[in-house]
């Protein structure tokens, strides 16, 4: 038994990691992380191109931020990213205990699949790009191909594969996987049940590409079964509120 079973892990699983932006938020570099403070900082509050954050909630960050770090070895983070393209960019992921190149799809009755991942506006980097050709009106011919996983598969998978290597665990999942995140939040609800103690990223997509019975659907699951979401992104703005929520799971 590994000496990891002893202690409480949170497990941080991160669906559609693209640049690992929202992690790096915590655990990137430290010059990295203050540049792109600065440029964010120049571009926002100075040249107001965009929005940026106030000095309290400046102040906040960089708290928040150093209180986390200090907690690092109690988190195992498992990345999750649809596109090749990213994954074979290998400098992105240095900070992944666990990394998978694969697309959670919601297929019922195939558990593995080719799956096609369309690209938005011909960039192949970009972070909308989805298994929906509907987000950005794609044609057939543009897309890559990734391998395709169900999401009930998947959390099943993990959840045994989390089982033997911890004792202990609670899980924080932060997602932006435009579209399937309805199917990923009832997938991993099923696996883990009330390990599941926070959620974070942004569902916007589920009615912008699903409608928006299946967002109120997603909204009445959420709040039925008690778990908590809030909004994470690569914009600074919503880091002092995911960041305070983070902290409040490491510390419960």
């Amino acid at each position: 038994m590994e000496t990891s079973k002893k202690m409480k892990k949170i497990i941080w699983i991160d669906v559609g990691t693209h640049f690992a932006q929202e992690h790096n938020s915590l655990f990137g570099p430290n010059l990295k992380f203050y540049i792109l403070i600065l440029r964010r900082f120049i571009g926002g509050g100075l040249l107001k191109r965009g929005r940026f954050v106030d000095f309290s909630d400046l102040k906040d960050i960089f708290i928040l931020r150093k209180k986390i770090r200090g907690y690092r070895k109690d988190i195992f983070s498992i990345f999750v990213e649809a596109n090749p393209k990213i994954a074979h960019k290998k400098k992105f992921y240095p900070s992944a205990d666990l990394f998978f190149n694969v697309a959670l799809t919601n297929e019922r009755f195939s558990a593995v699949s080719i799956a096609k991942l369309y690209i938005g506006h011909g960039d192949v980097l970009s972070e909308g790009n989805s298994i929906f050709s509907e987000k950005h009106s794609s044609s057939d011919n543009e897309h890559i191909a990734t391998l395709g996983v169900s999401t009930d598969n998947f959390f099943n998978e993990l959840n045994v594969y989390l089982k033997e290597k911890f004792s202990n665990f609670d899980v924080l999942l932060r997602l932006n996987c435009e579209g399937v995140e309805d199917d990923v939040i009832y997938s991993a609800h099923k696996s883990f049940g009330k390990k599941l103690k926070l959620i974070s990223g942004s569902l916007k997509d589920v009615e912008e590409l699903k409608g928006i019975t299946a967002s109120n659907n997603l909204d009445n699951y959420m709040e039925s079964n008690n778990l908590t979401f809030v909004k994470f992104s690569s914009g600074i703005y919503s880091w002092p509120d995911a960041h305070k929520a983070i902290l409040g799971l490491i510390e419960d």
